[in-house]
């Protein structure tokens, strides 16, 4: 796990939403490593849903606040969470 916070997106459009999918291999890995992500940034959660996907469970993560360089970074850190095996930007709305 990392200590430093992230730094605060410069000027993150209000309208747009990243969305970040994460493959964990339990429940319990997922919401930890969702915690930190909310913990270290100024990203409002928007929606989170679980999924079972065989032995493994897929969270997806909506997040406002946030711009698409930190989005990135967001979803590099939370691939190193323990027990978190995948995690990607995979869509952005709101952009015009």
């Amino acid at each position: 796990m990392f200590d430093a916070e992230l730094p605060p997106a410069p000027a993150a459009r209000r309208d747009e939403v990243h969305l970040l999918l994460l493959a964990a291999r339990n429940c319990r890995s997922a919401l930890l490593a969702v915690e930190d992500l909310l913990a270290v940034s100024e990203a409002e959660l928007c929606r989170l849903s679980l999924k079972p996907v065989g032995e493994i469970v897929e969270a997806s993560v909506r997040l406002r606040g946030v711009d698409a360089a930190a989005a990135e970074r967001l979803a590099a850190r939370a691939n190193a969470q323990l027990g978190v095996s995948s995690a990607r930007v995979e869509h952005v709305w709101g952009l015009k």
